[in-house]
Formats: structure tokens, sequence, C-alpha cells
């Protein structure tokens, strides 16, 4: 019988299935150790990404809610939300609005001065994974705030303004607050919070960013007199519908009628303006056109020069009446207006009686009104549609009754006007 003790075969093979037993779980636990080296930022990123996904989504939805002014101190508070934001240990810094790091050596502190980043409307973080910028909408944009007087302002010292940044690890809460700019007429999300670095955003320059013309007129109507005019004010606009203070910009107007007090513009600071007049009754439409940028237009309304006839007599008898003449240019319909006064004729226990205003315009009878009041009234008669030409408008006593010591129905005639 053959003993196992003794067998020198037996005896070497238990160290090398030791040997390739201690090889295979070196290897498994250098292949785990790799996995975990590589599975590590990108469970970092995937949580990160996640909390930045809802921040976005909040920060966009705040943009409805209502704003904050910043010149107001009794202004009410705008919309504000508080994020609690967990950041992994291999996270370096975590930004809103700009990037504390636009040179990418690592240091936070010694962004040069000529050296611009984002403009407000980004969060950016970087990590072992590398740097990572996530894009907001273009109207979201954030600024981080600084506590002063007793609530958060903008802040911009030196005239530069700031984003916001967070860098330590861990737990961190901050709370942002919408809030109103009234001197660049833009709205903010303003950090109740204020940082020991100087993340600087880039300003906007609307100076050279124009992309439209808008054109409006002042006042929007004048009387069709052509002598009154109204302002044409043409003003450049960028993509955001800011106003872009650009100079040189060569712009054409046209209209649809009227006289134009020029016809090219040439932008000073991103505006320009002119004048218009028109003796024609009805709207214009003005634009103006300036290559590559959208076109604009405005309306402008030319009312009826109100036709005024004077009188400032009394009419005693049916057989008298007052007659004027006038001139319209074109053919429209007027409303006619009667002003005067008249006495009464009164009988006691049976009734009073006071003077009817007949109103007749080329012969024919526009309509008859009583004036029932001894101080000045205003009566409208039925408008009536004139062609252009010269016309004729008489004034009669149409109800003339008088008996001594009870009364007489006199009419006075103080004017007629026809109008729009």
């Amino acid at each position: 019988m053959v003993s196992f003790i003794r067998d020198e075969c037996g005896t070497m093979e238990i160290p090398m299935r030791f040997v390739v037993y201690v090889m295979i779980t070196g290897a498994i636990i250098a292949l785990v150790a790799i996995g975990i080296s590589r599975l590590e930022p990108g469970i970092t990123e995937d949580t990160l990404e996640k909390q930045i996904g809802e921040i976005k989504v909040s920060l966009v939805s705040m943009q409805s809610g209502a704003a904050r002014n910043l010149i107001d101190p009794a202004s009410p508070g705008g919309n504000i939300r508080t994020y609690k934001i967990v950041l992994p240990q291999d996270v370096g810094y975590l930004a809103f609005g700009a990037d504390p790091d636009p040179d990418n050596d690592g240091d936070l502190t010694n962004t040069k001065d000529n050296i611009l980043t984002d403009r407000g409307n980004v969060i950016i973080y970087s990590s072992s994974g590398g740097k990572k910028i996530i894009p907001l909408d273009e109207n979201t944009e954030i600024r981080e705030g600084i506590f002063e007087n007793g609530r958060w302002v903008m802040n911009s010292l030196d005239g530069k303004q700031y984003g916001v940044v967070i860098r330590a690890d861990g737990k961190s809460e901050i709370t942002f607050e919408l809030v109103y700019d009234p001197i660049t007429k833009e709205r903010y999300i303003l950090s109740h919070f204020t940082d020991d670095l100087n993340a600087v955003i880039n300003p906007y320059d609307s100076a050279v960013l124009p992309n439209s013309v808008l054109v409006y007129v002042d006042p929007n109507w004048i009387p069709a007199d052509g002598v009154t005019d109204a302002d044409v004010i043409v003003q450049l606009k960028d993509a955001r519908g800011q106003d872009a203070a650009k100079d040189g910009v060569e712009v054409n107007l046209t209209a649809s009628g009227g006289t134009l007090g020029r016809a090219n513009l040439t932008t000073v600071k991103g505006r320009a303006r002119t004048n218009i007049t028109s003796d024609v009754v009805g709207t214009l439409l003005i634009t103006a056109s300036s290559p590559g940028l959208n076109p604009g237009s405005a309306y402008l309304t030319l009312k009826q020069v109100p036709i005024v006839l004077d009188f400032r007599k009394w009419l005693f008898s049916e057989d008298e009446e007052l007659t004027a003449s006038f001139t319209t240019t074109q053919s429209l319909e007027y409303s006619v207006s009667f002003k005067g006064n008249g006495t009464k004729f009164s009988v006691p226990f049976v009734g009073t009686w006071w003077p009817n205003a007949t109103i007749y315009i080329d012969g024919a009878k526009v309509g008859e009104e009583k004036i029932d009041s001894e101080t000045m009234v205003d009566r409208i008669f039925p408008r009536i549609t004139l062609a252009p030409g010269v016309h004729a408008l008489n004034v009669t006593l149409t109800n003339d009754m008088f008996l001594p010591f009870v009364g007489d129905t006199n009419l006075y005639v103080e004017s007629v006007t026809l109008s729009e």
C-alpha cells in the first residue's frame, strides 16, 4: 500500500494549489480596485447631476414668480427658493453663474482681470472626472448677493458682478431670490450667499449685438392738419429684446402716407428720431429697416380736425336762420354737435315749451333737438357723411312761441362743431 504521507508528489501538490488560489484572489482584488476607482467618479457625477438637474428646473420655474425691486427698500420680497446640496468629496467647487477657474490651473483665486467667463446663465462644477458646464435658459441669470442695510443686494464691487461658488464638501445650503433691476430693466436670480472668490460675470455688451429695429410714434395720434407732428423714434434691440446701444447703424424709414422729416437715420447709442405730419385722415403704417436686422413697424392715427362754426347769436323767430360755410377735403362721416341754450314758454297748469334747434347741411335736414336749458348745453345730432367740397350749414328755430308775461321760446346758438 502506498502512503500519502511519504508520497513526495502529494507533498508538492498542496503548495502549488495554494499559490494558484492566491494569484486568482489577487487578480480579483486588483480588478475590483480598478473598477471601484473608475466607478467612483461616475457615481459622483450621477449624484451631483441629479441635484443640479432638479435645481435647474426649479430656477427656470422661478422666472414666472414675483421679483423684488433692488432699488426700492419697501419692495416686497421676490420668489425665493432654498436648496440643500450634498457635494461629494472629490468635487472641487460648484459654481452658479460663472467659472471661478476659467484658466483651469486649479487655483480659484488667481483669475486675471482681463479673463471674462460666463454671462450668468450656467452651472459649473469641477470634480476628479473633470469640469462640467450645464447651460441654463438664456433668461435665467444668476448673480452673487451681499447683505447690506438689512437686505440682500447685488454684489457689484467696482461695477463688476459675480457668480456664486460653493467649495466645501459635504452638505451645503443656498437660497436664491428673484429680483428686478429697474435701471437695466433686467431680472436676476440673486444668491443670499457671499463667497470669498471673485468669479466675474462676463458683462453682456448689448452695444455690439443689435438684432432688430423697434419703431414707435409719440403721440400715437395727431390731427390731420398738416402742421401738428408726431415723433418717430427708432431703437435698436438685441436678441433678448433689450436696448442695443450701438452707434452708426443706418436705418431706413418708409410711411404709407404723410411727410417724414427724414427717411434715413443714423443711430447714436442705438437710437434715432425724426417726425411726421399729414393732412389726410386715416392710419399710417411706418416701417423701419436696416440691413441684417429684423424690421419693425408702428401705426399712427390721423384724426379729423374738428370744424368749429362759431355763431354766438340769438334766434328770436322761425323766420330767422344762421348760416355758415365750411370746406372738407375728404369723404368722411362727421358727428354734429350743437352748443347753446334757450328760453322757455310756460303756461301754469298747462305746460312748458322749449325751443327746438334744427340743422340743415346743403339743404338737407340733419336733425332737430330740444334745447331745454337756460344755461349752456351740448346736443348731439345724427352723424352725416360729406363729400369733399364747400358746404353750407343753417340753424333755425322751428317752434317759436310767444305771449306777453307768459314766455318766449328763443334760441341762443353758441357754435356747431363737426368732428369724428
